[in-house]
């Protein structure tokens, strides 16, 4: 026994073999790749879906035939200060100003400046904490569902998570489409968040595919296509302005999930992690094929198999350690943040000055630099560091801005996307850092318990521009002092650069104490 031990291979060795960009790899990125290009897509889409739309007050003795909503004649039959809510009361049926009297009294019918948008079909004038309200019930499907897909993901495999998740996605956000009433739609829209978002063991898979020395890069070349999906995103949004047929465009590509039956591989690290190792060498061979690369028999005969032996479940007997706990914590503190963070600079997005298409877009585009600054800066400065630096660059910016006068719109609006930008590299460098913290067997289940709880970020952030009411600064100068406060507690965990992923909860506990390469053998 202390021979076979001795003479094991981890994963990782023969991982570094097949290199970074074999055949084999180039295919899965592209199996992978269209995970994160729809998420990119439907991450938010409710911000143009369920976008704000101009109305007025409907006055019945000065309405034309054809609806026309620009007159002149409603600055004497409303109240200017009342957001087209309220209009004057009338003594006679003619359309003048000694018509109305000075008693304000509720509108019962409003005029929409498109008939066919999600606001006029829903009729949600003067209603718009349930205009937002879609992004925070889509946010807490998320939240609920990323326990579900945790879970799963860890039980029953990357692939089938990829798959049973894509496919719910097609399905349900095409039916959104066909929603005949407010409530049915947001129904509909929690149940695709719960049930059809597959990024977190897409991203899992991606993690697990190569050697640690390679698992930055290919991170650029996943957020490339994700910041892909967002650029598709409005340039659709723009050239499909209905929001019903705009759904379904962006949902329908989505049921090619059903073929990764056929054409995707499972993760070989998952597969070890499940004593699974006939499978996993299976699949070894077949890398080793497609990439033509010779592989010693010895090697794949005595590759090590992390098979689970916990008496509980995975997450428990992971948490039940009190160091994996503390940095767990501390990741809540992250992703609450995070999420809160980039959401809420999103969302806001679309009120910025110019044109919002093109905002979002540009938004969309500015995380292709962030990621790529984020490789070569987590490759130089390891990962503490720079995720400490972001998170208060992030908070300094927002503050910043909050002071700029609205006079200065270049200004404004140049350090909101500096801060999406930071906010970007942020959260691409807490991803990562959280994966690389827990063990194998049950690293899907904490990174989407990480995720999950912190969506309360998400969850709150599309009510921030309910803020602008109060004072046009008060939502980023909200979220940048959220992230002064979460860029404290990086200095709570370890520096974990450049040491291979933990597959047991020893090795996670020896993360920037003892290198693993050291401990192989123990657990």
């Amino acid at each position: 026994m202390a021979q076979e031990e001795k003479n094991s291979v981890h994963l990782d060795e023969v991982l570094a073999q097949f290199g970074a960009y074999g055949r084999y790899q180039i295919r899965m990125i592209l199996l992978l790749g269209f995970a994160f290009f729809n998420n990119g897509i439907h991450s938010i889409n409710y911000v143009f879906i369920a976008e704000e739309v101009p109305y007025r007050c409907k006055i019945e003795q000065c309405e034309s035939a054809n609806k026309v909503f620009n007159t002149s004649w409603y600055n004497f039959a409303t109240p200017s200060d009342y957001r087209s809510c309220y209009k004057y009361g009338s003594t006679g049926d003619e359309c003048s100003s000694s018509s109305f009297t000075s008693v304000v009294e509720p509108c019962l019918e409003w005029i929409y400046k498109s008939d066919d948008s999600f606001v006029a079909e829903f009729g949600l004038a003067c209603e718009d904490w349930k205009r937002t309200f879609v992004g925070t019930v889509h946010s807490i499907g998320l939240m609920l569902g990323l326990f579900l897909q945790g879970q799963l993901s860890d039980r029953l495999g990357r692939r089938a998570a990829i798959i049973i998740f894509g496919i719910t996605c097609a399905v349900l956000g095409v039916g959104k489409s066909f929603a005949s009433s407010y409530l049915s739609y947001i129904t509909l829209e929690f149940f695709e968040a719960f049930i059809g978002e597959n990024y977190s063991p897409a991203f899992i898979m991606s993690i697990e595919l190569v050697h640690s020395d390679f698992r930055l890069n290919q991170q650029i070349i996943y957020s490339v296509i994700f910041a892909l999906g967002g650029v598709v995103f409005p340039i659709t949004a723009y050239y499909i302005p209905y929001w019903r047929t705009l759904t379904q465009v962006l949902y329908a590509p989505s049921i090619v999930f059903i073929f990764y039956v056929f054409i995707m591989d499972e993760s070989v690290r998952w597969l070890l992690s499940k004593g699974k190792k006939k499978e996993a060498i299976k699949i070894l061979l077949k890398i080793a094929e497609k990439n033509k690369v010779s592989i010693k028999e010895e090697i794949i005969v005595n590759i090590k198999c992390e098979e689970n032996n916990t008496r509980s479940s995975p997450l428990r007997d992971t948490l039940r350690s009190k160091l994996v706990l503390k940095r767990f914590l501390v990741c809540l503190v992250w992703w609450s943040s995070c999420t809160f963070i980039c959401y809420g600079l999103a969302v806001n997005v679309v009120s910025l000055a110019g044109n919002k298409y093109l905002n979002f877009a540009i938004m969309a585009v500015s995380d292709v630099p962030a990621c790529m600054v984020m490789v070569y800066t987590l490759k130089r400065f390891n990962r503490k560091k720079p995720l400490l630096i972001s998170f208060t660059s992030v908070g300094l910016f927002c503050l910043l801005r909050s002071l700029v006068s609205k006079e200065y719109a270049f200004i404004s609006t140049s350090l909101f996307f500096l801060g999406k930008f930071l906010s970007t590299f942020t959260f691409a460098t807490v991803y990562i850092y959280t994966s690389e913290l827990f063990p194998t067997y049950s690293r899907n289940s904490m990174l989407s318990l990480c995720s999950a709880i912190g969506r309360i970020g998400s969850v709150l952030a599309p009510m921030t521009p309910l803020l602008i009411q109060y004072g046009e600064s008060i939502p980023t100068l909200v979220i940048g002092t959220v992230s002064l406060l979460a860029g404290s507690t990086t200095l709570l965990v370890p520096d974990v650069a450049n040491e291979p992923l933990p597959d047991n909860v020893q090795q996670a506990e020896n993360l920037g104490t003892v290198k693993i390469h050291d401990n192989m053998d123990m657990g």
